[in-house]
């Protein structure tokens, strides 16, 4: 805090050393390739992200980010996110349980009672990772279809192995579709560093020169596991466990089945 006389008052003076404008435009560029926020709460963010730089600065940043800011399209919900996303913050900080309505996938509406236990971003959506007594274990939540929210004084308790880790939760996850955990072996003809990102934890084990691609181990869930694999296509072969490599093989003959029944349809 600065006194400054001919103001007759103090001001909060601060630097931009911690702050580059190269750290702002990739901040933007980021939110703006996420999709996640309503096109007022993006604006507005963007708006917030740049004072934080000089009005020089300013300058050689909106050119960069103004067409495709112009061109925004937020995914399919009109829900504001901001307010959510901070208060439910400020319930896990808290240890706060709380009530919620929630619409679900179908559109019907459900009430929980749950205590949140870390906020996830995923795939253009923000995920309420919570733990749900009724089920006995976490469950996840899109924080754009919780409808209403109250705090509530019931103490929810649980066990050290249902405590969540969400730094954990992020080298073994897909798609925010948890299933069942399994270590993943597959073979992969494509771009092997697309495989490795996709699977944080994941290892090249072996390498064929000959067929010019890679045995690959991971450790990870199954549900979103199997809908990256799927989207590969002929590029990927899965190996082991052997149960999951079954179900990948009727889902692809379901497939299949598909587009042969419409074909004798249509």
């Amino acid at each position: 805090m600065q006194y400054k006389r001919h103001l007759h008052g103090y001001v909060l003076e601060t630097t931009q050393e911690n702050v580059s404008k190269q750290s702002i435009l990739l901040i933007i560029k980021i939110l703006l390739a996420s999709r996640s926020l309503t096109k007022s709460e993006m604006n507005a963010t963007i708006d917030g992200l740049l004072t934080l730089v000089t009005p020089t600065s300013q300058h050689e940043i909106l050119p960069i980010i103004r067409n495709e800011q112009f061109h925004y399209l937020q995914v399919h919900n009109n829900q504001p996110l901001l307010r959510i996303i901070w208060q439910f913050s400020q319930f896990i900080i808290k240890k706060q349980s709380v009530k919620i309505s929630y619409q679900r996938q179908r559109g019907e509406y459900k009430n929980y009672t749950i205590l949140p236990e870390a906020v996830i971003f995923s795939e253009y959506y923000f995920y309420i990772i919570a733990f749900n007594p009724e089920g006995k274990g976490n469950r996840f939540f899109r924080a754009d279809r919780i409808q209403n929210y109250k705090p509530t004084n019931n103490k929810i308790s649980q066990s050290y192995a249902d405590r969540f880790e969400d730094g954990k939760l992020r080298q073994q996850i897909q798609y925010m579709q948890p299933g069942k955990q399994i270590t993943l072996q597959f073979e992969f003809f494509g771009i092997v560093e697309a495989a490795l990102d996709r699977f944080p934890n994941s290892i090249v084990k072996k390498w064929y020169p000959d067929r010019n691609s890679v045995l690959i181990e991971a450790k990870t869930y199954d549900a979103g596991a199997k809908m990256w694999l799927l989207s590969q296509g002929s590029l990927v072969k899965v190996l082991r466990p052997l149960s999951f490599k079954t179900a990948i093989k009727k889902e692809i003959s379901a497939m299949l089945d598909q587009y042969e029944s419409n074909s004798t349809k249509n």
